[in-house]
This record gives structure tokens, sequence and C-alpha cells, in this order.
């Protein structure tokens, strides 16, 4: 991987950080109080949409110009990095629906039940920690 491109992926990967930290903050909040707070609930959204859409993008990277494959929508991405062993397959299963769920907070955005992102907030944090080391260590491997 060129250096361009290993700074690239740092750099959003430091972005990924600082979303699972607000993501942890606003998981903090009891559910009920989360669900009736518009500003609150709209905060966790829109970190879940972005530091799902990094690891898509990252991984979507890795895949294109270091494996040679290109996934072609975001479900395969996921699969693919497990395939590839950029991340353990069994982890990649686990959170394959994650595509399914940055496509619904984007196009079924008037469909959104808070519990619901309440719910998935309160494991996103770890499974986003998750991806970002395993695709440190896949860069460390590039070298």
């Amino acid at each position: 991987m060129k250096l361009f491109e290993k700074e690239s992926m740092n750099s959003k990967l430091f972005r990924l950080k600082e979303v699972i930290k607000i993501l942890e903050e606003v998981s903090r909040s009891p559910k009920d109080e989360f669900v009736k707070d518009f500003k609150l609930n709209n905060v966790a959204m829109f970190n879940l949409l972005i530091g799902i859409t990094i690891i898509l993008d990252v991984g979507q990277h890795f895949l294109s110009k270091v494996v040679g494959k290109t996934a072609e929508e975001y479900k395969d991405v996921v699969r693919m990095l497990g395939e590839s062993e950029i991340v353990p397959r069994q982890f990649a299963d686990e959170n394959i629906d994650m595509a399914k769920f940055r496509n619904f907070l984007v196009h079924d955005y008037d469909k959104i039940d808070e519990v619901k992102i309440h719910d998935y907030l309160q494991k996103a944090p770890d499974v986003f920690r998750a991806f970002a080391k395993y695709f440190v260590e896949f860069m460390d491997k590039q070298n």
C-alpha cells in the first residue's frame, strides 16, 4: 500500500475513532430519554451512518487496491472482507447486516424506530472498534 493511501486510510480511521467516542457518549442515555430526544437520536443516527460508511469505504479500498476485487453492493464489502481474511470470517458474517442498516438510515429515514436505533447503538462502538483494529493490522501486514 502506498504511503498516501495509508495516510488516507489512517485519516478515515481517526475519524472513526471520533465517531466511536460520540456513540459511546450517546449510548449511555436511557432508552426512554433517547427515544424522546430528537437531537440525541439524530446525533446517534448521523454518527452511525458515518461510522458504517467509513468501514465500508476503507473495506472497499482494501478490496480494490490490495486484494484486487470490487464489491458491487455494500453488503458484499463486509462479506468479501471476511472471505479475503482482512477481518475474521465469523466477524464478517456476524456484521454483514451493518450495510443493510446503513441503507435503512439513508433510504428509510421516515420509518426510523428510535428504540431499534438505541439497541443498535449499544453494540456499534465495539463493532466499529474491532473493524478499525482489523484494518490497522491488515495495513501493518502490507509493509
